[in-house]
């Protein structure tokens, strides 16, 4: 009888202890996940800023080209 009560209590104690881990290892999926997208938007605003300082950068190599004898 001692011997049955503790075996559940074992699986008892198994199963809680599984479902609290496979709890927190889909709190850090949903946390990663999140941080992804966030990151993913970053990246994105970063990129489109390079690409607006690298087409000022081609205008004003263009205009210093077109200029550069002005000033001698």
């Amino acid at each position: 009888m001692k011997k049955k009560i503790l075996t559940e209590i074992k699986a008892y104690t198994n199963f809680l202890l599984s479902g609290f881990t496979i709890f927190i290892c889909l709190i850090v999926i949903i946390v990663n996940c999140r941080y992804i997208i966030k990151l993913e938007n970053t990246i994105e605003t970063m990129w489109h800023e390079i690409v607006q300082v690298k087409e000022t950068n081609i205008g004003l190599y263009q205009f210093i080209e077109e200029h550069k004898n002005d000033f001698d």
